[in-house]
């Protein structure tokens, strides 16, 4: 679940940043405000999103490739760092405030889904399996610059939390564990 809920808060934030900047650079830190790496996310012109993913020394732990067709659907292919295809997501908006995202391992056989209803400030998210059955979930509330979010396993009880704070150009995020536990931190400058 917790692969789930990276790759879908990347998905968020890749697309979120498609009309502000070509550019723009996490930072990821542990609960110590020890640096465990980064994500460089860059647009072209064309719309195409391309991240690099490194470690807390700057070496390229893999990428991802983000693509919308003329259907609206955003399709992301990640590799290794030697480049080797690992995985890949198809998400599709629909009018109604409805992202469902499919993810896929190297061979193309559904790992899983999610399934996104956002209305006004709140967006609710259902993970499941690759059988359909419900592995975890997440709600997240937006009031002005602020955003939390609350994870849930498949039981409806809390795993974690996080709160982000967007400031100008910056992102701010903390994240907790159940006991409310800060245990690592990221934040998203646009360059």
């Amino acid at each position: 679940m917790k692969n789930l809920i990276i790759i879908s808060m990347l998905l968020v934030a890749s697309t979120g940043v498609f009309a502000q900047s070509n550019r723009t650079v996490e930072t990821y830190k542990d609960k110590y405000g020890r640096v465990t790496g980064t994500a460089t996310s860059t647009t072209d012109s064309r719309g195409r999103v391309t991240n690099v993913y490194k470690d807390q020394y700057g070496r390229v732990t893999g990428t991802s490739n983000t693509t919308a067709d003329s259907n609206g659907k955003f399709n992301t292919t990640y590799k290794d760092r030697y480049g080797r295809v690992t995985g890949s997501s198809h998400t599709t908006n629909s009018d109604n405030g409805m992202a469902n995202t499919t993810y896929k391992d190297q061979y193309g056989r559904v790992t899983g889904s999610s399934n996104s209803r956002t209305s006004e400030s709140k967006t609710a998210t259902t993970y499941k399996d690759r059988y359909g059955r419900v592995t975890g979930s997440s709600n997240s509330r937006t009031s002005e610059s602020k955003t939390a979010t609350t994870y849930k396993d498949r039981y409806g009880r809390v795993t974690g939390s996080s709160n982000s704070r967007t400031s100008e150009s910056k992102i701010a995020t903390t994240y907790k564990d159940r006991y409310g536990r800060v245990t690592g931190s990221s934040t998203n400058r646009t360059k």
